[in-house]
């Protein structure tokens, strides 16, 4: 069963919630949250990751998957997955409207509380939703680690245009806390990524070794021993069992299969070397 966490910023934003006596709003809005975290975790599972664990966060699941063992197309897809039923919820709420008006009197909260989370879980920002789909389609041009850089330097730009905006607003006489808590939630996302959702590729599990009987298809790849070791993973076909030829430096050459990766990954860093391990 996965682990589930209430973030602290999550529940200041309950209790805020409880003092304005919007009791309606704190269980909504859990069943929300709940909804967008399936959404990732169903994806992720179906492309071979499992979610270690659940954090609930004020708008939505900020995830962090806590290593680089996906492909840039499995973390947009994971990434989507969550704003992409907010927004089916939302079409069906639409529809149940339009068949049943009366109904709109009971859902509308729902409606908007979706709405709201996937808005916000769209902004460009790291590690909000978004943020990791921007970083998802610059990282197949651009290296990895500068994208997260410039994802989190967005998340900075934006978390000053709320704190501009909030003051803005009380000037005009209107206070809008919710700025407030979204850009503490932003700014704290950045520098706490122990505290958030990691999905971990399901070949670094002992569910793997199953296909050992199952008669599946062997994949084999020819990599040079300079491959780091995210690399690597990332060419796991998921459907397949994986042997690795490595070319060493000196020009002799290494087999190994994806049992060994498993072994090395729960070793040795994801940025290492096969020549730094190997050898």
């Amino acid at each position: 069963m996965k682990k589930i966490i209430l973030h602290p910023l999550f529940l200041i934003y309950l209790i805020f919630l409880l003092l304005l006596q919007q009791y309606e709003s704190v269980f909504v809005y859990l069943i929300v949250v709940i909804f967008h975290e399936f959404g990732h975790s169903f994806v992720a599972k179906k492309l071979g990751y499992m979610l270690n664990k659940i954090v609930l966060m004020p708008y939505g699941v900020c995830l962090n998957y806590g290593t680089n063992f996906f492909s840039s197309n499995d973390e947009i897809l994971i990434a989507l997955a969550g704003p992409m039923v907010n927004i089916f919820l939302c079409i069906c709420c639409f529809a149940l409207w339009w068949l049943f008006p009366i109904s709109y009197i009971y859902t509308r909260l729902f409606c908007y509380a979706n709405l709201s989370i996937f808005i916000f879980n769209l902004l460009p920002c790291y590690p909000l939703d978004g943020g990791r789909v921007l970083a998802g389609f610059l990282s197949k041009k651009y290296d990895y680690q500068n994208v997260i850089k410039f994802v989190v330097f967005l998340n900075l730009v934006v978390c000053l245009v709320f704190v501009i905006t909030f003051f803005v607003g009380l000037v005009f006489g209107v206070m809008n806390v919710n700025l407030i808590i979204i850009t503490l939630f932003l700014f704290v996302g950045i520098f706490q990524p122990n505290n958030k959702s990691t999905y971990n590729y399901l070949t670094l599990s002992a569910n793997r070794i199953k296909m050992l009987d199952t008669g599946r298809q062997i994949k084999f790849t020819l990599i040079k021993s300079s491959e780091r070791l995210y690399k690597v993973i990332t060419r796991i076909s998921k459907h397949k069992f994986n042997v690795f030829y490595v070319v060493c430096a000196d020009e002799r050459i290494k087999i190994i299969t994806e049992l060994t990766i498993i072994k090395l990954a729960a070793k040795y860093s994801p940025i290492s070397t096969l020549e730094d391990i190997l050898l």
